[in-house]
């Protein structure tokens, strides 16, 4: 008997409305004075819960003479407490669902500390890729892409694959590539988009910078492949403030590429 106590309070129900419900299940249709006698609530708080029951659909009352009997409805109806549970839960869900874009914005409101992660090695890679594919929005990148290639053949299809989970969702890029010598076929195609070359003997930039959404990601290839995600809207800013000093520079060089879809 403890043992089924002990489930229905899982489903929510009180101490004693545990008692009092088993006490009227065991006992078919009673006066309230044997309930409380059989539950051991005394019978002021038996009335109580059986009110409380009978709102949850678990117990009825009716009258025989002049006497007036509760019973314990049918087990089933328990059913109908989970049922009840998981619908107020979607309801729920669905509400925070609305809210969270609100509530994200607060948290990442100025003053806000930035959150930052750092994660290693290729798997470190993959893992900060995805989360970048799950933002929206146009991003930009500062590519070495000699050095980045190096760390790619490590990873095999990884990059391709990347590449192409951001152009199914067609949205535009710019990115600057850090090359020795401009050449297009070792440029990545990620849907509408459009690069522009810096000479690496002038700019020697051995990191992968990436900002979208209020993210910037950071990838360091020469010693170690380590990345690092940094989540602050005033960061991001500040980054692509930066990124567009540089492609404004770059804008003149003979070696500059657009690629469409």
């Amino acid at each position: 008997m403890e043992d089924l106590k002990k489930e229905l309070e899982h489903l929510g129900l009180s101490d004693k409305e545990a008692s009092v419900y088993l006490a009227a299940l065991e006992m078919g249709p009673s006066p309230v004075q044997d309930i409380s006698h059989k539950s051991k609530v005394n019978r002021a708080t038996t009335y109580v819960m059986i009110e409380s029951l009978a709102g949850r659909g678990l117990m009825s009352t009716f009258q025989k003479g002049k006497k007036r009997f509760y019973a314990a409805e049918s087990p089933d109806r328990l059913m109908s407490i989970i049922e009840n549970q998981q619908k107020t839960l979607k309801e729920k869900q669905a509400e925070l669902e609305t809210a969270m874009p609100m509530l994200a914005a607060l948290y990442n409101a100025e003053g806000a500390k930035p959150q930052v992660r750092y994660l290693e090695g290729a798997e470190g890679v993959t893992t900060v890729r995805q989360i970048m594919e799950r933002l929206r929005g146009e991003f930009i990148e500062i590519v070495p892409i000699e050095v980045a290639a190096r760390v790619n053949e490590i990873m095999g299809d990884e990059r391709k694959e990347h590449h192409h989970n951001l152009k199914q969702q067609s949205m535009k890029y710019r990115v600057l590539a850090v090359m020795e010598t401009p050449d297009l076929s070792k440029l990545g195609s990620m849907g509408a988009g459009e690069y522009r070359i810096i000479s690496a003997d002038k700019f020697p930039i051995h990191g992968n910078i990436s900002v979208r959404d209020d993210h910037v990601f950071l990838f360091s290839f020469k010693s170690a492949v380590m990345s690092v995600v940094i989540r602050s809207q005033e960061i991001a800013d500040t980054i692509r403030a930066l990124f567009e000093m540089a492609w404004e520079n770059a804008e003149s060089a003979p070696s500059k590429i657009t690629q469409k879809e």
